[in-house]
């Protein structure tokens, strides 16, 4: 493959190319086995645990009142829980995200996915080829990011900078088939990440294009068949800005 071809494909999902990558998945692309349903009501945890995976993450709840200083006690008591919104920063990476309060699998699917976009950014930042991040991704979501740790390789470069990612949205449904799901929409800033050759002569010399804008992408988190949560596959709107 030529280099100039490489560098396109690397940019992936630690960059842009990944979401080429991504492309070329389609959704009826046949998926990794993934197990057996889990039971909607096995996880454990709480919405403060998605920032276990980052000592300086902190999680907070949403601004915000369940209701007037009047409403009875009983009125309050069956209020439901507030938001409670995640956030981390990491060298270079920031992360935002909110779920509803109270709801430990929304907090679990919520942890799993942010601990990898954490790796993901380690690993396109640090050029660690060898970090395993199949405990938080299976499915086309783990093929995509191990194809483009490979093409990082190959290609002899590394991502400096910074990037942002941004949750937009979340919908979880305890009821899909064959498997528990919930979809994670998010606006990542990777317009300060720049590709740079890794080592040798020209170490550190800019080696691809930036991103020009901010990418939504919409991530689908399962519940796998032992119980955990894992991002399993994405879409990509490249042409799309947020």
């Amino acid at each position: 493959m030529k280099r100039k071809t490489v560098h396109k494909a690397v940019i992936g999902v630690f960059g842009a190319a990944l979401l080429l990558a991504a492309a070329g998945c389609s959704s009826g692309q046949k998926k990794a086995d993934l197990g057996a349903p889990a039971g909607a009501g096995s996880t454990t945890g709480t919405a403060a645990s998605a920032s276990a995976s980052d000592p300086s993450t902190a999680s907070t709840p949403a601004t915000g009142s369940a209701g007037s200083p009047s409403s009875s006690s009983a009125a309050s008591s069956s209020a439901a829980p507030a938001p409670v919104t995640v956030t981390s920063k990491s060298g270079g990476w920031s992360f935002t995200g909110t779920v509803p309060g109270g709801d430990a699998d929304s907090a679990a699917a919520m942890a799993a996915f942010q601990k990898y976009r954490a790796d993901l950014y380690m690993i396109d930042t640090k050029a660690d080829y060898t970090k395993d991040i199949s405990t938080v991704a299976d499915g086309n979501a783990l093929t995509l990011a191990n194809n483009a740790v490979l093409s990082l390789k190959q290609a002899n470069v590394v991502m400096t900078g910074t990037q942002t990612d941004t949750v937009t949205s979340t919908k979880l449904d305890m009821t899909a088939k064959p498997l528990p799901v919930m979809t994670i929409s998010v606006c990542k800033d990777s317009t300060k990440l720049h590709m740079v050759t890794a080592s040798g002569p020209n170490k550190g010399k800019l080696a691809g294009k930036d991103s020009t804008h901010p990418i939504p992408l919409i991530y689908t988190v399962h519940k796998s068949g032992d119980g955990k949560w894992r991002v399993s596959d994405l879409q990509t709107f490249g042409d799309k800005s947020c």
